[in-house]
């Protein structure tokens, strides 16, 4: 029998990059100085993906890096997905809009770091929370025609569910059939991991921000805390596990 060469996956999502609308750039970016460290064209980056900020009439955009794109746009029209690369620029490069999956696209871009000095320690998106109206439209979607890993679903009753999918850095959550969830995918927050949420905790809150103090998390082992700047574009948080 011959010797079969394994072909690599040009759908393979790892890295994570957000644009988060925001109505003052200047006191957000100002947040994010604080808690990610210094930035780099207009974008701060840690190990697995990246934060931009766009004026408040932009939409948000959500790039999921492929190491291959042109492989990746030919598998996903094969799958049915149809996509845009008519999208306005905002500094992440080429990237192809999921058309009827918005704020979803794919990129090639890489933007990534090693976080700065008395930034988030470790320097890592945690996980990413999105919500959707129906779980099994996500399921086709993030599992099926984007391919990425479906870890664990758990079921939070009165219909609503969580969906966690795993790419080759990060996880997506994904909440399912939450109340006043609309239609389409939206962005529901960011969790940054930590090694130490005790110092990391004290650090922002002497720098000014509303943080609160770190609890146990749902997920068995891990501590949180809630930063509670609206102007950071989206809920966040820390997790030490």
């Amino acid at each position: 029998m011959g010797i079969v060469n394994a072909i690599a996956d040009a759908l393979s999502v790892d890295d994570v990059h957000l644009t988060l609308p925001t109505a003052d750039r200047a006191a957000s970016a100002r947040l994010y100085d604080i808690l990610l460290g210094t930035r780099a064209a207009e974008r701060w980056a840690v190990s697995n993906g990246s934060i931009g900020l766009a004026d408040s009439d932009r939409r948000l955009t959500v790039d999921l890096h492929v190491a291959d794109l042109a492989g990746a746009a030919t598998l996903l029209r094969r799958r049915g997905v149809a996509l845009d690369d008519r999208g306005e620029s905002d500094g992440m490069g080429k990237s192809l809009a999921l058309t009827e999956y918005a704020p979803l696209r794919v990129t090639g871009y890489e933007m990534t770091g090693g976080g700065a000095p008395g930034a988030t320690s470790s320097g890592m998106i945690d996980h990413v929370v999105f919500t959707v109206a129906e779980a099994d439209a996500a399921i086709a979607l993030f599992g099926g025609r984007l391919g990425v890993n479906l870890r664990l679903v758990r079921d939070l009753g009165k219909g609503v569910s969580q969906l966690f999918f795993r790419t080759r850095s990060t996880v997506l959550e994904v909440v399912a059939g939450a109340p006043d969830t609309d239609e389409g995918i939206g962005l529901m927050g960011v969790a940054w991991r930590c090694s130490d949420i005790v110092a990391e905790q004290r650090r922002l809150v002497d720098a000014g921000l509303n943080v609160s103090e770190v609890r146990t998390g749902r997920k068995a082992g891990t501590e949180v805390c809630t930063v509670r700047e609206p102007a950071l574009g989206t809920a966040t948080l820390l997790i030490q596990q």
